[in-house]
């Protein structure tokens, strides 16, 4: 009995039975849905904690008397952190399943898969649904730690030199602020690093450097958007054209 007819038999004994074509075309749907869906996730993870970074300000966290390592440990955040690291493991091993993973090395497809995650989280950052995710998450999930908490953990501490809050009135050197407890204040500032987008004016919010004098008086070294620099330009550019069209 030559070899042919061994493999017969035994299929004929053992009553195997071929696999219909479906279940291959099925598996590797399934493997490339799992790999898009991992890779869409791991994206708006990136694209949330980019958000994050942008909103964490660190030259004015170098005045906070704790170490830059501990202020951006306060910023990151670590739910999306996980959320990245894992989806990008199953992205990873989803890539790896493919019909054609094996001529190509473990670090090759780990790149691809990570570098594929950037780009897009990028775009998805760039595009503003980062921030529009975050502020959902916020706003709908109870123990969701929001970047807006995480921030106010960092500048709600006059103590410490740091206050935000809005401006409710500026006369010369002195801005009448209302934090984000409903405090009031009365900030003294001379001479001091303001960006020259940003307008002092009523309803402006803002974070500052300084000095506690009082409960109720505070001294201004720097002072910034609270926003960041995106937002607060967007906004100036809308009030010069609102300008422009008014004359």
């Amino acid at each position: 009995m030559d070899t042919f007819d061994k493999i017969a038999q035994q299929i004929k004994n053992e009553d195997i039975k071929q696999t219909p074509r479906w279940y291959f075309i099925f598996k590797n749907t399934r493997i490339w849905i799992v790999f898009l869906l991992s890779i869409s996730i791991g994206a708006i993870a990136f694209s949330v904690i980019l958000f994050s970074i942008q909103q964490s300000d660190f030259e004015l966290l170098s005045h906070v008397k704790h170490s830059k390592l501990e202020s951006f440990l306060v910023f990151l955040p670590f739910f999306w952190v996980v959320i990245l690291l894992v989806f990008s493991i199953f992205s990873f091993y989803s890539l790896r399943s493919s019909k054609k993973a094996y001529k190509y090395s473990l670090l090759s497809l780990l790149s691809l898969s990570t570098f594929i995650s950037i780009l897009l989280g990028t775009l998805f950052f760039i595009s503003g649904g980062a921030q529009k995710l975050e502020h959902t998450f916020a706003n709908t999930i109870e123990i969701y730690n929001s970047l807006q908490e995480r921030k106010l953990q960092i500048w709600m501490n006059p103590k410490e030199g740091m206050l935000a809050g809005s401006i409710e009135n500026v006369k010369s050197d002195t801005i009448y602020l209302k934090d984000f407890s409903n405090n009031h204040w009365k900030i003294t500032f001379k001479d001091v690093f303001i960006p020259p987008f940003l307008e002092l004016e009523s309803g402006e919010q803002i974070k500052i450097v300084g000095l506690i004098v009082n409960d109720k008086s505070f001294v201004a070294k720097e002072i910034r958007p609270w926003k960041g620099f995106r937002k607060n330009r967007k906004n100036k550019n809308k009030k010069l054209l609102q300008k422009k069209y008014e004359k």
